[in-house]
């Protein structure tokens, strides 16, 4: 299983501005500006994802399949966070509305993006297939279901789903206390 990941060796030659210990980034991942990420210890990021510089992700994160981070404005991602399969973070999105062109091979002055940092925080989780849109804070130990569209904040230790993404029920903090009574950190 190890041979599917980077070595030690191969992540310092990525050119990653930093990384802990126990990092296991796949060989199929996709990485860009890598001198802007930084990344924690107990990492994990699988086939097929996608990072594309200024991104800071913190201890004990997964980031599963076909997960994909696009890091225009900034994303940071806490510890004890996970992305599941297809979960998509911008940071940011062009203008739809027709008044501008859409492409990053036209010259800028002819785009309008939306840019804002995203930020999820401790023990947060995204469902799978679950798009994050620019400006959004995924507040500690929120998690947003599967298929879900995140267009605003997501409150402390709410469950919330849907298109748009709205609050459904409060979470459990057990996961919270596990941390802390086996000393993870």
């Amino acid at each position: 299983m190890t041979d599917s990941f980077y070595s030690e060796n191969e992540l310092r030659n990525l050119g990653l501005k930093s990384f802990g210990n126990n990092v296991l980034i796949s060989r199929k991942c996709s990485i860009y500006n890598a001198h802007e990420i930084v990344l924690g210890n107990n990492v994990r990021i699988d086939d097929f994802s996608l990072l594309s510089g200024n991104i800071s992700i913190g201890n004990y994160v997964h980031i599963s399949a076909y997960g994909a981070l696009y890091r225009k404005a900034g994303i940071k991602i806490g510890n004890f966070c996970g992305m599941s399969p297809r979960s998509t973070i911008f940071s940011a999105s062009d203008d739809f509305n027709g008044d501008f062109m859409i492409s990053p091979m036209v010259p800028s002055d002819l785009v309008h993006l939306k840019t804002g940092p995203v930020e999820m925080m401790n023990y947060s989780q995204l469902g799978t297939n679950t798009v994050v849109m620019p400006s959004v804070t995924i507040k500690e130990g929120a998690v947003c279901g599967a298929y879900s569209l995140v267009l605003k904040d997501c409150e402390e230790w709410t469950v919330n789903f849907g298109i748009p993404c709205r609050f459904y029920k409060n979470r459990s903090r057990k996961c919270k206390e596990l941390s802390e009574q086996n000393n993870l950190t």
